[in-house]
């Protein structure tokens, strides 16, 4: 079964994706994704990013492993640690609101790439409850995006998951899921992700759902 440790400065070279290491949304516009030339410098600046946030705020975040691989990750974080969020015009206005930065499983996560997601949320859900956050909210792209980065996740799973509409927008919008009404996800929304999400080649990104789901993960609260 998956172990699901902190996410922690030492550990952010085991984030998982096609573009890892990632700061897309820990930078400002035109920084941060893809490229080898500056991956020490983004390890480096992620690793920053994490200690800043757990010393004000805790843990941004999980990582998955198997047999000690890391085989996916969820990180969140409030508003005011996320500065990618100046790009988009549905950018929340308060900067406490928590958000879901991003979700990701490898391709090898034993084939049940949405079972791995729906643990990450669900564990994501109860340390964001912990921390007295009763919503969280993300930045989705629809087809009328132009070029959507693909660190920003789509608007029809995460709907079919229990976000929504929190502010509208033709291309952007940001959604929200209350973490006190979420019901745990159902077999039918999960499959509907792992199709929608199997056209992204490399990174599987979902969204979120209920603490309160049953899940067989292992949560280690260690460093």
């Amino acid at each position: 079964m998956p172990d699901l440790r902190l996410l922690t400065p030492d550990r952010v070279g085991d984030l998982v994706g096609s573009c890892a290491p990632c700061t897309f949304w820990q930078t400002v516009p035109h920084n941060g994704h893809g490229g080898a030339p500056d991956a020490r410098a983004r390890l480096d600046a992620l690793a920053a990013w994490v200690e800043e946030v757990t010393a004000d705020w805790g843990p941004p975040g999980r990582i998955a492993y198997a047999d000690d691989r890391p085989i996916g990750h969820v990180v969140l974080a409030p508003a005011h640690f996320v500065p990618r969020l100046a790009a988009f015009p549905t950018a929340p206005g308060d900067p406490a609101t928590v958000m879901l930065v991003t979700a990701v499983t490898a391709p090898e996560a034993n084939g049940d790439g949405r079972g791995l997601c729906k643990m990450l949320l669900q564990t994501a859900a109860k340390d964001a409850l912990k921390r007295h956050v009763r919503a969280l909210d993300v930045i989705a792209s629809r087809p009328a995006a132009v070029g959507p980065h693909a660190c920003v996740l789509e608007t029809e799973p995460l709907e079919k998951f229990g976000f929504r509409v929190e502010r509208d927008h033709p291309a952007y919008p940001r959604l929200r899921i209350d973490l006190r009404t979420a019901v745990t996800l159902r077999d039918e929304a999960a499959a509907y992700l792992a199709r929608a999400l199997a056209r992204i080649p490399g990174a599987h990104p979902a969204p979120e759902v209920h603490p309160r789901g049953s899940g067989s993960a292992r949560s280690a609260d260690r460093p």
